[in-house]
């Protein structure tokens, strides 16, 4: 209930400083007419089809919306040349100038609400809402990139690393620790271009992470492989590991290994499924819990 009760009040919070309870001003439009209105003119093509799956709204009700527009000529309908029985919606040259007004406002209102923030808070709070619009929009998110890491990642690696193995594994504060001085020293220490990592990410949105360092001349090591929950069994930890072995292969490393923990059961049967063999196992008492060490191998 606490969850739910935060996002509440957010959404109350957001509508209330962006304006939205407020009336639209568009010659009396309602506001779902106005958003409707919008994304019309914000789309190719669109549909009434279209706009029920986007809106999630009532077939029936969207369908009243377009025929209350299109009496207001705001809107015309033209059978699609793929298929006559769908009709595009455009708008009219009032309805672009309803369509600009609303653009206008809702530009205007966001600029009032960050007049006076600082560029680098503006920029927390655009990776703040990037972050909410891709996890709760997630798979509908265009195919995951891998990039090579930027500024700004070093401290999401460590964080997440603490945060997700904290609650999913009882490790305690020295785990999160642990991976700070693992990304101290290997931008200290990065032998280029021998040593990279990289982040899978989708339109600004991280979603993991993996890295590679050379233990000696011929062996390499991969370290901190992490998917964000939300976005496992979808591909992005295989697309991060292929591009972790590949690298490997390229600088002429001969083997690659790894230590893991028994108790990733995903994290170990992606690693046999791309060639790694258990070589060793071993109990041990660290992070505040029991664990079983293991080392993983990949002959490249």
């Amino acid at each position: 209930m606490d969850n739910i009760e935060t996002i509440r009040a957010f959404n109350r919070f957001y509508t209330n400083q962006i304006g939205l309870l407020g009336t639209v001003g568009l010659d009396g439009l309602s506001y779902t007419e106005a958003r409707v209105l919008f994304e019309i003119g914000d789309r190719e093509m669109p549909n009434a089809r279209k706009l029920v799956r986007h809106l999630a709204l009532d077939e029936g009700y969207i369908s009243r919306v377009i025929k209350t527009l299109v009496q207001r000529k705001l809107i015309e309908r033209t059978p699609s040349p793929d298929d006559g029985r769908v009709n595009i919606l455009r708008l009219t040259k009032e309805g672009q100038a309803g369509y600009d007004s609303l653009v206008q406002r809702a530009n205007g209102s966001v600029k009032e609400m960050l007049a006076g923030l600082p560029d680098s808070t503006i920029d927390q709070l655009l990776e703040t809402l990037v972050t909410a619009q891709g996890i709760l929009s997630w798979p509908n998110v265009p195919q995951p990139k891998i990039r090579e890491i930027e500024t700004g990642d070093i401290g999401w690696v460590t964080k997440r690393h603490g945060e997700l193995y904290a609650a999913n594994e009882g490790f305690d504060m020295r785990f999160e620790a642990l991976v700070a001085k693992i990304m101290s020293d290997f931008v200290e220490n990065r032998q280029t271009p021998e040593e990279n990592g990289w982040i899978a990410c989708s339109n600004g949105l991280r979603l993991g992470c993996v890295f590679v360092v050379a233990d000696d001349a011929l062996t390499a090591r991969l370290r901190l492989m992490l998917v964000e929950p939300f976005a496992r069994s979808k591909g992005v930890g295989q697309a991060l590991i292929e591009t972790a072995i590949k690298h490997a292969r390229a600088q002429g490393f001969k083997k690659m290994v790894l230590w893991t923990e028994q108790s990733f059961d995903a994290a170990c049967r992606l690693y046999a499924k791309n060639g790694f063999q258990l070589m060793d196992s071993k109990s041990d008492e660290m992070f505040g819990r029991k664990v079983v060490n293991q080392t993983w191998v990949l002959t490249l």
